[in-house]
């Protein structure tokens, strides 16, 4: 029943994003919240769970590609270079693609796994690329995503504190698993409270922290204060998810977002950024007390084990493990889609995959020429951020924190990404974190053109009024 209940959701929630598709995103951050819960009571814990969101994204990617006219050839013009990366990138992967279709009898399936999960990657930008009308549009979906799994996170101080043990919904035992990590001298139990893995509750929980500083960060007064108190108990989820790949992401977001403000000469900017971090900064000696200095939980982040430092995992991941892929796997990889998150419920015959890191994975699948295409690709849309954050902060317009938080929200994940790919199996968090980055491409749209012209012109500075379909 609970399965059947599910997909009528899914399917209601596909045919409402046909009809209006920017509200695609509202519904999919509710399934998101919902899907592991409903995961853990449905007999037999399917798999399949995680790609709900997909079927009510593609329904409103086909409305917004119905609804909006010039749908591509408006991001290409606004990114020419992410294009032609696109483009170039779909040559360089044919060999992957001949390599992994004729690897066995059912080996197509790994083939269409990995190009559907590269291309959600880039059609995804391209639907957050359209989805602003204005900076309030944009407002209002980073915070009711915000609302929602900051709520969500709750979960894991249940699961922490020992409550409700005989719910199913808390923590892993309904996937018939525990997720621990042995550490000389004492074990470190990985929470995942309501979300299905550690790693899943700390992407959102650092996520929640970086876009409620964002919203912070734009407000004035009581706002301001409010988002960052939720910041500070995203920190708390952090700590109990244990794992310092997630809690790594948001010293990388701050060092950035503070990086952008002095090179621009903001420091008026900063100062007060600083003096709002104090919050977040107090809740690390807070759950530090709430949990105890004997707590595994802090004991793991407050030391390093030789050979497991940021500096070690980022060289032995992102470099090393590249290196040796290429000695093993060869010029051309092993094929696409082999080492695709969630490739192992396949049951055709593969080649041994050990890679874990988002470099030595794409590596193993693309070989080293769809490896240089993607990380060209990768590299023109970090250079194209830039420019549309430089664009905005040198002319102060509303839409400048917002390019900037967004600029620093995606060199932290790929920080992440680099020592680990594995959160990318979960639907939700590809399409969300690729709109992120699309949203932030879109504040080179005319829509937000035209707030800094009315700005230049002595004008009112507010908001475009151009509607966009």
């Amino acid at each position: 029943m609970t399965m059947l209940l599910t997909l009528i959701a899914v399917m209601a929630a596909a045919l409402a994003s046909l009809s209006s598709w920017r509200r695609m995103y509202f519904l999919i951050i509710v399934i998101a919240a919902v899907q592991d819960p409903l995961r853990k009571i449905t007999p037999g814990t399917p798999g399949w769970f995680t790609l709900l969101s997909l079927p009510v994204f593609f329904s409103a990617l086909l409305a917004s590609r119905a609804k909006i006219p010039g749908w591509w050839a408006a991001f290409k013009t606004a990114c020419p270079s992410i294009t032609k990366g696109i483009y170039l990138l779909c040559l360089l992967v044919i060999p992957a693609v001949v390599i992994s279709v004729s690897y066995s009898s059912g080996s197509w399936q790994y083939t269409l796994l990995g190009l559907t999960s590269y291309s959600l990657i880039f059609l995804s930008i391209i639907a957050g690329f359209h989805f602003g009308r204005s900076v309030e549009s944009i407002r209002k979906l980073i915070a009711f995503y915000v609302g929602v799994h900051a709520l969500v996170l709750v979960g894991g101080v249940i699961q922490y504190l020992g409550m409700f043990e005989g719910l199913d919904v808390i923590g892993d035992r309904a996937l018939g698993h525990e997720w621990l990590r042995w550490i000389p001298g004492y074990v470190v139990h990985l929470i995942s409270g309501f979300y299905r893995s550690a790693d899943v509750m700390g992407w959102h929980a650092a996520t929640v922290c970086m876009l409620a500083l964002i919203l912070a960060f734009s407000e004035t007064g009581k706002a301001r204060w409010f988002w960052t108190m939720i910041a500070a108990w995203a920190v708390f989820g952090l700590f109990l998810c244990g794992r310092r790949k997630m809690v790594f992401m948001l010293p990388i977001f701050l060092f950035t977002l503070t990086w952008v403000y002095f090179y621009f000469g903001r420091a008026a900017r900063v100062l007060p950024m600083i003096g709002f971090l104090v919050v977040p900064a107090a809740s690390v000696y807070f759950v530090s007390d709430f949990l105890g200095e004997e707590s595994a939980q802090i004991q793991y982040y407050s030391s390093a084990r030789e050979g497991d430092t940021a500096f070690d995992r980022l060289s032995g991941h992102g470099f090393n493990s590249v290196l040796e892929t290429v000695r093993q796997a060869g010029f051309f990889g092993h094929g696409l889609g082999f080492a695709t998150p969630g490739s192992h419920h396949i049951g055709a015959a593969r080649p041994r995959i050990w890679q874990e890191s988002g470099t030595s994975r794409i590596m193993v699948e693309l070989g080293v020429p769809g490896f240089v295409g993607f990380v060209g690709t990768l590299i023109a849309l970090v250079v194209r951020l830039w420019s549309v954050t430089r664009m905005h902060l040198r002319r102060r317009t509303p839409a400048g924190i917002y390019a900037a938080g967004l600029f620093a929200l995606f060199l932290a994940n790929l920080g992440s990404l680099t020592v680990s790919g594995q959160i990318l199996a979960d639907s939700f968090i590809v399409i969300f974190l690729g709109s992120l980055v699309g949203i932030g491409l879109g504040f080179a749209r005319p829509t937000f053109m035209n707030v800094m012209q009315t700005r230049q012109n002595g004008g009112e500075a507010g908001y475009s009024t151009q509607s966009l379909r």
